[in-house]
């Protein structure tokens, strides 16, 4: 039932897509290049007419152009790690039982399956979470200006953080955050508008979400998105 759910919504976003022309509507499209390969992940989101959106995840050639394709979607709504040349470990979950919206469930918080495929010679792992279990664990937001960060391999650590949004802030001097869902927003003269993220975190031992927080960072002074690497780090295309 939630997977033809989910396929339902699949095919009516193909077909409005096509019917409507992508000419039409309104993308955000956002890259990283895949470490020893020629490929790039896109990340994307798309709005048209009557409030439709649809989004998500394209692995194509860097010789290949970008067009919105959603029977092309890569199954996933989260990365795990940082993608390689071999493996891309992804997170999703099942839709929500809406026929028994009101209806106490009972949280799982550990996979409900995995899932393994192959697109364009790179395997890809899904791990399918109960949507329940998900939006519980899913809490948190933090909103910051930072002075300056250091870029490691797998890694960004922002510091001297400044709380712009609590009422009773709380200011960092550093936070680490793993390089997986991390989003540049930028101008069209490359200057970083924001830093979203979502920390998602997970048990090393049994695979269980322990929480994923948001993040919106902010340069302080301008700073240009070139200073970070293309790897593990989704920059945004003008």
């Amino acid at each position: 039932m939630k997977y033809a759910l989910k396929l339902s919504i699949l095919f009516l976003s193909v077909f409005v897509l096509h019917s409507c022309g992508v000419g039409e509507w309104e993308t955000n499209l956002y890259a990283q290049k895949i470490e020893g390969t020629s490929k790039i992940l896109y990340k994307y989101d798309t709005s048209g007419g009557r409030d439709t959106m649809v989004s998500g995840y394209i692995i194509l050639d860097s010789t290949e152009t970008f067009e919105v394709d959603t029977s092309e979607n890569l199954p996933f709504s989260y990365l795990e790690n940082i993608p390689s040349k071999k493996h891309i470990q992804g997170i999703d979950f099942e839709e929500p039982d809406y026929e028994n919206i009101d209806k106490k469930v009972k949280e799982i918080f550990t996979p409900l399956k995995i899932i393994n495929e192959t697109e364009n010679e790179i395997e890809i792992s899904t791990k399918i979470y109960q949507y329940e279990g998900f939006s519980k664990r899913r809490f948190g937001l933090g909103t910051f200006e930072f002075e300056n960060f250091k870029e490691t391999r797998d890694s960004l650590i922002f510091y001297n953080l400044k709380d712009v949004k609590s009422m009773e802030p709380q200011n960092l001097d550093f936070l680490k955050l793993k390089k997986k869902n991390i989003v540049i927003r930028q101008n069209k003269n490359l200057e970083i508008i924001s830093i979203d993220i979502e920390d998602l975190i997970l048990s090393k031992s049994t695979n269980e979400i322990i929480s994923c927080i948001t993040y919106f960072l902010t340069p302080k002074k301008k700073m240009k998105s070139n200073l970070f690497t293309d790897y593990g780090v989704f920059k945004e295309r003008i």
